[in-house]
């Protein structure tokens, strides 16, 4: 359990700290711990209406204020756009426990609240606990929208309240249709009917966009307290019944205290576990599992997926929803590419990505390694075979093996496309395109290439076999002189169609290191991971750019185009903690492990998880000091990547391995 005391909680920092909740829908609840909403993506029921997709934000928010005859203490601030901040009364203690938790002392009174989604439910519960010396009176105010949450809401939209003591029904629209529904066990419910307006949501004012809405306030829900009581109120897209709160919170409790069982007494690492639930989402189109990449704002892709696979499902031992999406992923293949991502209109999926594939071999091989489920991998094998074939043969976006050196190339000097996962794009035009061979697409490749040859031979496919043992040893033996960087003793980061190569010094030559098959002399190995350590690791991960390039961005800051414009020119991205323990173990061994990077993570997680989204990794870093948390709040590949990093390098619970890898 991760707990703020109240000296930790000034406005200034509470209205900075942010917590999330979701539903296994790509459905969730987001604020801060002050209670005032700093972002458009900040409300209590954000639903899921197509899962993981069209995520519309139904509950916005509350307005919580206690009376207790002398005195009126406002628990939620809100912001509105002439500068103008409510007053807040300040909690005692706010706690990340199996869900968000606020306590407040009053003079004459004790409240404890707790939000929580219940799983696989677009909903959200909000139960108070009051503990009072005098009547006191509680009184909530709710606050609707009906938009999608990419959007600010704008007074256009005409509601209506109806329904008795205990059920509210909110309706919308022209014709009416139900947005919510309501159910509390207060005493009563006082009908306001009326927008308010000027929210500022100062977050939406830093990134360049729409930042003051409006929104609709159906009324207030109230209750009297004298002694001991608790106020229940339940939001959601189906009717709903108020005893329905106490069984959903034990139920829900009880569901995730198995996901940390087996880890008690660690408290940052139980919070990782906890944090790998968060991703893990139904995919409604094909009824089965998927992982969303990050919230609040991305849906499921599948190089993220792919990538976050491991660290969310087999170090978590949930190998059942591991497999779940390995078999979803591979109907999806089409012309030997797995999907980039499934659109959230339903559109078929886009395939827009040359690195995806040979992610979706890697973890298949991981899979196999951590499960020895040789049934699932003979499944999967038809699609494997064909990704193999294809990529000699040639596929979209002229993604093909080169006849000469066995190595894979993509793109033509008139595609405008980025296809790597460095995919940021300023009015249409990519940052960084790297088209050509890029250095870590051509590590995956190559590993990729001697997975292949193994599996064929488990599975007694010789011709297989031997096509995939020839092209990986012709790839391999081109790797090296290839991308060898004699003048800054590293990698080139890409060699573009024309054989130009790219100097950059950039985080994507350490998947020649880390990767499962040897791709570099040890001399080389340890000179490239001397490299990236002296110019791109931090404390918050690795960055994407040395700062010593002229093009190098060290701030992630500013209206969007500003932003992807930085993307990837040096900001720092945690999710390489992975790779980068990886190298270490393989190219310096278990010491330099615990000399190097067991230090690293905890000085990393004890100073993150208590900051931006508790108890969730960010997406991205400054690259500059004091390396500010940037972008999605909660990134499936940052967890996942560093619990992978300390399960399987810092504790050693890597499974054996099942060839002759390194």
């Amino acid at each position: 359990m991760l707990k703020w005391d109240k000296g930790e909680l000034t406005f200034e920092r509470a209205s900075k700290l942010e917590w999330l909740e979701t539903n296994g829908l790509g459905g969730y609840a987001a604020g801060t711990v002050a209670g005032v909403r700093t972002r458009r993506y900040h409300g209590l029921l954000i639903a899921s209406l197509y899962p993981p997709t069209q995520r519309t934000l139904l509950f916005a928010g509350t307005d919580e204020q206690v009376n207790d005859g002398e005195q009126v203490f406002n628990l939620t601030a809100h912001l509105f756009r002439d500068g103008t901040v409510t007053d807040w009364t300040q909690p005692t203690e706010f706690c990340l426990d199996w869900c968000p938790q606020w306590l407040y002392e009053l003079p004459n009174a004790s409240i404890v609240k707790q939000v929580f989604m219940p799983h696989m439910r677009n909903a959200v519960i909000i139960r108070y606990f009051a503990k009072s010396s005098r009547q006191m009176r509680l009184s909530v105010r709710l606050f609707v929208a009906w938009r999608d949450h990419h959007w600010t809401m704008q007074p256009v939209v005409p509601f209506e309240v109806r329904g008795g003591k205990s059920h509210l029904i909110v309706q919308a629209g022209q014709p009416l249709q139900t947005v919510c529904h309501f159910a509390h066990n207060g005493d009563a419910f006082l009908p306001e009917c009326r927008w308010w307006h000027n929210f500022w949501l100062p977050i939406e004012t830093e990134r360049g966009l729409d930042d003051t809405e409006s929104l609709f306030c159906v009324g207030a829900i109230v209750k009297d307290f004298d002694g001991f009581g608790h106020l229940d109120i339940i939001a959601s897209v189906e009717p709903v019944d108020v005893d329905e709160a106490a069984e959903l919170e034990a139920r829900e409790r009880m569901r995730r205290s198995k996901l940390v069982a087996k880890l008690q007494g660690d408290q940052l690492l139980s919070t990782l576990f906890k944090a790998t639930d968060t991703f893990v989402a139904l995919r409604s189109s094909t009824g089965t599992r998927t992982i969303v990449a990050g919230y609040p704002w991305f849906t499921d892709w599948g190089r993220d997926a792919l990538i976050s696979l491991p660290g969310l499902t087999l170090v978590t031992k949930r190998f059942a929803v591991a497999r779940e999406i390995l078999l979803t992923f591979a109907r999806h293949i089409s012309e030997g590419l797995v999907p980039n991502f499934f659109p959230e209109g339903g559109e078929p999926p886009a395939y827009n990505t040359v690195d995806a594939t040979l992610w979706f071999v890697l973890a298949a091989y991981r899979y196999l390694r951590y499960t020895r489920d040789e049934e699932t991998l003979s499944r999967l094998w038809d699609v494997l075979k064909e990704i193999l074939l294809l990529h000699l043969k040639g596929t979209r976006f002229r993604i093909c093996a080169d006849l000469e050196d066995g190595l894979l190339t993509w793109g033509s000097n008139s595609v405008n496309e980025a296809l790597t996962w460095m995919d940021a794009k300023v009015w249409g035009k990519p940052i960084t395109p790297r088209s050509g061979k890029p250095v870590e697409v051509n590590a995956l490749w190559c590993n990729a290439l001697e997975i292949l040859a193994r599996i064929a031979k488990l599975l007694g496919d010789r011709e297989t076999e031997k096509l995939a043992s020839q092209t990986a040893a012709r790839a391999k033996r081109h790797f090296e002189p290839s991308f060898w960087n004699p003048e800054r003793n590293c990698l080139f980061d890409v060699l573009a169609l024309d054989g130009t190569p790219d100097s950059s010094v950039r985080c994507n030559q350490l998947l020649a290191l880390s990767l499962p098959f040897h791709l570099l002399s040890p001399e080389k190995e340890r000179s490239v991971l001397r490299v990236v350590e002296g110019e791109l690791l931090t404390p918050f991960g690795l960055r994407t750019l040395s700062p010593k390039d002229p093009n190098y961005i060290g701030r992630y800051i500013g209206p969007p185009n500003e932003r992807d414009a930085a993307y990837h020119q040096g900001t720092v991205w945690a999710w390489w903690f992975g790779p980068y323990a990886d190298a270490v173990a393989l190219v310096e061994g278990n010491n330099s492990v615990q000399r190097k990077v067991r230090p690293l993570l905890e000085n990393f997680l004890r100073q993150h998880l208590r900051e931006a989204c508790v108890g969730q990794v960010s997406e991205i870093f400054d690259g500059d000091e004091p390396h500010e948390p940037r972008g999605c709040f909660a990134q499936a590949w940052s967890v996942a990547e560093i619990l992978r990093a300390w399960c399987e390098r810092v504790e050693s619970k890597l499974p054996p391995p099942l060839w002759d890898e390194r």
